[in-house]
């Protein structure tokens, strides 16, 4: 019996050491592979890229000890689900457990020259900032604007009648180009961030209100022109669905500053009788193409206008608006906005 016991607890204790060296050397493994080696290491997890893939990836890149280890560790986060390609910025301290958060939660690192595009941008204006971080040519840009045929076989989009320039589907946003990208690729991903952007659900309404694509664009970029606070904008959307239900020009000062080539500081009478199809206060309906690249907010606003009567609107002070049913009421409050605009320059 006590020898039985013995051999029980001989064994018992050779159970334990094995447990403990194997624990070691687990947790060896997932650890860092150099926790003293912070040199940065780019790696491109490809799209469709299979957990042994990307294992067979950062094994290659000394980032992680043991391939069949770091497959355990994905199977056991349960978040092989919600790897996501691109490009990822990593260095020899990062642990198999750091390393699946990242490429989980899709921290993806973007290299190359950042362009930042504005809301409310022109393709001018566009064009002006691409040319300055020498990122293509002017006049290769304003061809391939002017003709989106040349994009029609990948942005199905773009295939309506009415739409005859990039003039508004540039999407605003921070892209990250290769400093060789063509002007055709550089457009390219501006539209496919439209086009991600706008929605089934986005497409749907559009439908619901029997617009066109270029339509709800093209009202949208006037609305992000005019407005300055998000709960403007869809009211300011519904004084021109009002204004081009009764036919009445819509009269926007931004379609007017849209046919300079630089914005003036304030439109004048003698701007509203330029002879122009961008003329809103000459012309009814809307322009013949948008007018700036609107953002969500303004698209939204669009689609889903408020329901009122009113046909005017003026700015105030702190940046929103005063909105009327009525001529009358209009100008009364042209003159408050007037009024208040002298006395504050005065204080200045």
């Amino acid at each position: 019996m006590n020898t039985n016991k013995k051999r029980l607890g001989i064994i018992g204790g050779i159970s334990i050491i094995l447990i403990i060296l194997i624990s070691v050397f687990i947790f060896t493994q997932t650890g860092p592979y150099d926790k003293n080696n912070k040199k940065d290491i780019v790696v491109e997890i490809p799209q469709g890229a299979t957990t042994s893939t990307i294992s067979d990836i950062l094994y290659k890149n000394k980032l992680i000890k043991n391939k069949v280890i770091f497959k355990v560790s994905v199977r056991l986060s349960n978040k092989a689900q919600y790897f996501k390609a691109g490009k990822y910025l990593f260095n020899q301290t990062y642990s198999n457990k750091e390393i699946i958060d990242e490429i989980s939660s899709g921290n993806i690192y973007n290299d190359g020259i950042k362009i930042t595009i504005p809301e409310g941008s022109t393709s001018r204006e566009i064009i002006s900032i691409l040319v300055g971080q020498k990122l293509g040519d002017k006049e290769s840009y304003e061809n391939l604007i002017s003709n989106p045929q040349e994009f029609y076989e990948k942005f199905e989009f773009l295939n309506e009648e009415d739409i005859t320039s990039l003039e508004g589907f540039l999407y605003p946003s921070t892209y990250y180009f290769d400093e060789n990208a063509s002007e055709k690729e550089v457009l390219s991903a501006m539209l496919s961030q439209f086009d991600k952007v706008y929605t089934d659900k986005l497409r749907d309404r559009q439908k619901e209100l029997k617009m066109t694509t270029e339509q709800v664009i093209n009202l949208a970029s006037i609305v992000e022109k005019e407005a300055i606070l998000d709960e403007d904008r869809p009211i300011i959307a519904s004084v021109f669905y009002n204004r081009l239900e009764i036919g009445m020009p819509i009269q926007s000062d931004a379609t007017i500053q849209y046919i300079f080539k630089e914005r003036k500081k304030i439109v004048t009478y003698k701007d509203l009788e330029i002879d122009s199809p961008y003329n809103s206060y000459k012309n009814k309906g809307l322009p013949p193409t948008p007018i700036a690249s609107p953002g969500i907010e303004s698209i939204k606003a669009t689609l889903y206008p408020e329901k009122t009567e009113y046909l005017y609107f003026v700015a105030k002070i702190d940046g929103g608006n005063n909105y009327s049913v009525n001529y009358e009421d209009h100008l009364k409050y042209v003159k408050e906005y007037k009024e208040e605009r002298d006395k504050l320059n005065k204080e200045k």
